[in-house]
């Protein structure tokens, strides 16, 4: 029986933060097919509805980014020894990336005014509340 709850734990240590980050991978890049509009554009759209080619480029790359992320991410979690730090540490690669985007997104784009964190955590709210 040891053996069976630890083989649980195991796979729970493992699949959980996986399939977390497999699911987000997926929502991301589903966006990115031909005649969708990408996650990030939408939320961005919300505070900006006429948004520049340039920025419009940029989200269509910022969504892939993301896509990748959680992928690798996800990969990480399966090929990683079991762990209950994996999501914890999957949940900081995420505050990193998100961070350092609003960061570098300030400096690529200086003239254009962006969503304070709070507006911008609203936004995301409200487009995961919206069918696609």
């Amino acid at each position: 029986m040891d053996g069976l709850v630890a083989a649980a734990v195991d796979g729970a240590l493992r699949g959980v933060p996986a399939a977390a980050l497999t699911g987000l991978a997926w929502l991301f890049g589903r966006s990115l097919r031909r005649g969708a509009t990408p996650l990030i554009e939408r939320i961005a759209r919300i505070g900006t509805p006429r948004l520049s080619p340039a920025l419009g480029r940029y989200t269509r790359r910022l969504t892939g980014l993301w896509t990748t992320y959680f992928a690798l991410a996800a990969a990480a979690c399966l090929a990683a020894p079991p762990s209950p730090y994996a999501g914890a540490l999957a949940g900081l690669g995420s505050l990193v990336l998100f961070v350092g985007e609003r960061w570098l997104r300030g400096r690529l784009f200086p003239g254009h005014v962006f969503p304070g964190l709070v507006q911008q955590l609203r936004d995301t709210w409200s487009v995961w509340r919206r069918p696609t």
